[in-house]
């Protein structure tokens, strides 16, 4: 009995693709020949199945993605002003770590557990192009996010955005005067360790405030910098006195965390109605005859019993830079979006299904728009 381990997932693969397991057997010409293949998470088994060898080389094939993919979860996130929002595990939030144990059975024996090992699958989207080439190891130490690192932001605005890290990191902001003039800088002297590595932050003036003092990021900043330690820095450019109302989209990124998209142009909400009816009669009869009004109301032949009511709302983004055409597509495929406001967030859907990818140098500037299905449906009154 002797099972060879060809080749399993490297590096940091993701659950959100196909995840090969390629193995043969010395005794793939017995009787009735069939691979055993169990997938282990934190030692429950989570399923076996008895595969075949491929006829052409004997070989065997297992894709453990659609097994694992089922043991994530999405609930970790909870959209709080502070700067540290939370810290997903790698158990089944941000990652999850599964055992593998290949056996094989012939002649109506079953023979486990004879190759095994450990991944670690992270919750990443496969990109179009370098498909199992490229994983999340160069995004070490960086912000967790394909979005350019200058952003448009509103004093008291929530602004998500996660970092990948694998030490202890310091939080640091900069602010600047509208001439351009280092204000002051501010270090978080507590420092974080997290234990997974990554850190889904909240980088909005509200959070910095309540990190550091309500007087740190006010109408007199023109734009902060915010790092961890001596790495990379985003700018924050804060936009006061808009015409319109800004309202933020919070979405899953392509990294499995979460991103904020800010819109500050015109916001429009329309609702759609289905409305219940039923006939009835709409005359009465009496003593002195047939009568069709009461006090001169008219009796109603249709009953309006039930109005349902969906809502849904377009909102429109200032003409993006070409990497923030490239991000945004990130926002019109995102799982889980919420939509803001008043300090409330709405589960929302995006009713788009198509996106084009533009380009200053073929588009010029051009506003971005979405349309969002808000999961709030309401009723009038039941009759």
């Amino acid at each position: 009995m002797a099972i060879t381990n060809i080749a399993y997932p490297s590096g940091e693969p993701t659950v959100q693709d196909a995840l090969w397991h390629t193995f043969s057997s010395s005794n793939v010409a017995e009787s009735d020949f069939k691979f055993v293949f169990d997938i282990y998470v934190d030692g429950v088994q989570q399923i076996r199945v008895k595969l075949f060898a491929e006829p052409a080389n004997n070989i065997g094939y297992f894709d453990a993605a659609p097994t694992v993919r089922n043991t994530f979860t999405y609930q970790w996130f909870t959209p709080v002003s502070e700067v540290y929002v939370a810290q997903p595990n790698a158990s089944g939030e941000i990652a999850q770590t599964y055992q593998y144990r290949i056996g094989e059975e012939y002649s109506g024996v079953t023979y486990l557990n004879l190759a095994s090992g450990n991944i670690t699958a992270y919750n990443w989207a496969a990109p179009l192009f370098k498909r199992f080439i490229e994983d999340s190891t160069s995004k070490l130490n960086k912000w967790f996010t394909n979005r350019p690192a200058t952003i448009k932001a509103g004093l008291s605005e929530n602004l998500f955005i996660p970092f990948k890290t694998n030490t202890a990191i310091t939080f640091k902001v900069d602010t600047y005067n509208y001439s351009n003039v280092l204000i002051n800088n501010y270090v978080d002297s507590s420092g974080l360790t997290t234990a997974a590595g990554y850190v889904q932050c909240n980088i909005g003036s509200a959070a910095i405030n309540t990190l550091f003092g309500s007087s740190v990021v006010n109408d007199g900043v023109k734009y902060y910098d915010v790092w961890f330690n001596s790495l990379d820095k985003i700018r924050v450019y804060l936009e006061c006195n808009p015409k319109y109302d800004a309202y933020n989209l919070h979405f899953i990124n392509a990294w499995g965390m979460y991103d904020s998209a800010r819109f500050d142009l015109v916001s429009k909400l329309s609702m759609d109605i289905e409305r219940k009816t039923f006939m009835q009669r709409d005359y009465s009869f009496g003593a002195g005859g047939v009568s069709y009004e009461t006090d001169n109301v008219y009796n109603e032949s249709k009953v309006n019993y039930l109005n349902k009511k969906d809502f849904t709302q377009k909102l429109t983004m200032n003409a993006p830079s070409d990497a923030e055409w490239e991000w945004l597509a990130e926002l019109v495929t995102s799982p889980k979006i919420f939509f803001e406001k008043d300090g409330y967030f709405y589960p929302v859907t995006i009713k788009a299904t198509n996106y084009e990818f533009k380009k200053y140098v073929n588009n010029r500037l051009q506003v971005f728009e979405v349309e969002l299905e808000l999961s709030q449906t309401r009723y009038s009154h039941l009759r």
